[in-house]
């Protein structure tokens, strides 16, 4: 690790040292653009669905059939050339309403670039290497894995027990996806090299991967690092691309959480074919009270607080705790397919989406085992662009939250552990 420190150090030196010694030619012109969209969501979920869990331990069944969700971002960018032929530039995004909490920083990404023969090395709050190179299924709508509206639990609910492939120390997000996500766009360096024969490799360090906007030194001792490649070229008619990817959290009590990655596409004729797969791996388990945490909610391991009364309570009704002992096992993998068709305004695809992650799997003690968490989700979507900068479009499909505790749970407690539901939505979005 202290290597790649000092790779990353040098890398930003050499960097920042060529940028001092020219002058740029023009200052830098802040340019706005973004984009905006908005969906009418309609979901008909399990009736036996009874929601989250209060603090008093009864349970909380609140959904509306139909919704309006949003995703809107406002972008200034700007960049120019220096005198030694090197280009240097600035983005930030920021969040304009649809899914913001208004509760936390709404800049979304904000970094400096700098970009020469040398390749790209870019500074702030944004997604990691492996991530930006990641290949995966197509959708017409860009309406999957992270960016989804069904993929994020916003269509159907996920209930809280079930994990997904993402919830680890320092991403409390809830997408569903083969991307790694794990660091979310906390502080960090990266590193792309020049595309050759349609190779391109990248690296990326995050000091600590536990937050974003930390501003204290080292308070986390949560470190990352990843690295990653893609390969995109045509032959002939046929496009290909492809990626692999490896990301290792070093979480603040001491465990490691490996997530190793792949996709790949081809495209004919307006046809592509894509796919991709994350298999996560941690390397130790830990032991302490029952909590929330225990059962898939979003949280820390390093983090984890004292489980409340209703947790145990759970925990002892459904016969996989006693109140006391657990450990950690997070491993899952996860993987979708999808195809997609594209003719003058029109596109349309289908894709399917699956992961099994284990959640809550107890120690030595031997209290009990359970399958793993699933999830499925099955989407249609299409797009018409009216011009290219403005696109309508729909999707429909069917999701499925498990928990592995389900088929161990008494009556009482089954709403909690499962959802499906069928979804459908139309939306709008615009680019400027």
């Amino acid at each position: 690790m202290r290597k790649i420190l000092l790779i990353g150090t040098a890398l930003a030196t050499v960097g920042f040292a060529s940028i001092n010694s020219a002058g740029a030619a023009e200052p830098i012109a802040i340019k706005v653009g973004g984009f905006s969209k908005w969906w009418v969501v309609g979901a008909n979920q399990n009736s036996d669905y009874t929601g989250a869990l209060t603090a008093a331990g009864s349970s909380l069944h609140a959904y509306n059939t139909v919704d309006i969700k949003g995703d809107n971002e406002i972008w200034f960018q700007g960049s120019t050339a220096l005198e030694n032929g090197l280009k240097v530039g600035v983005f930030v995004s920021l969040e304009a309403g649809g899914h913001t909490d208004q509760t936390t920083d709404p800049i979304d990404h904000s970094y400096a670039w700098v970009e020469g023969g040398f390749g790209k090395l870019m500074l702030g709050t944004f997604k990691n290497a492996a991530y930006q190179l990641h290949v995966q299924a197509p959708d017409a709508a860009n309406n999957w894995n992270d960016g989804g509206m069904a993929t994020a639990g916003f269509a159907v609910a996920r209930p809280a027990v079930v994990e997904g492939l993402n919830e680890r120390e320092g991403y409390t997000g809830v997408w569903q996806t083969t991307s790694v996500i794990a660091d979310n766009k906390a502080e960090k360096i990266s590193y792309f090299t020049p595309a050759f024969a349609g190779l391109t490799f990248g690296a990326t360090y995050v000091p600590d991967a536990s937050t974003e906007d930390n501003r204290g030194q080292g308070t986390s001792q949560a470190q990352a690092y990843g690295f990653g490649a893609a390969y995109a070229r045509s032959v002939g008619p046929v496009g290909i691309k492809a990626s692999a990817g490896f990301f290792q959290t070093l979480l603040s009590a001491g465990e490691s959480l490996n997530q190793y990655t792949g996709g790949t596409q081809l495209s004919y004729a307006g046809f592509t074919l894509g796919g991709s797969y994350q298999l996560a791996r941690d390397q130790i388990g830990r032991a302490g009270s029952v909590s929330t945490t225990n059962f898939g909610a979003n949280g820390s391991v390093a983090n984890n607080p004292v489980g409340s009364a209703a947790a145990a309570a759970i925990s002892k009704a459904l016969g996989v705790g006693d109140g006391v002992n657990y450990r950690y096992d997070y491993g899952g993998q996860g993987y979708d397919v999808g195809l997609q068709y594209a003719t003058g305004p029109y596109t349309v695809s289908f894709a399917y989406f699956h992961s099994e992650t284990r959640g809550a799997k107890l120690d030595a003690y031997g209290l009990a085992n359970h399958d793993d968490d699933t999830i499925n989700i099955y989407q249609a979507s299409g797009k018409y662009a009216f011009s290219p900068v403005v696109d309508l479009l729909a999707s429909v499909g069917y999701a499925d939250f498990r928990s592995g505790l389900y088929d161990l749970s008494r009556n009482a407690y089954k709403g909690l552990l499962q959802n499906d539901g069928y979804y459908g939505m139309t939306g709008l979005s615009l680019k400027f």
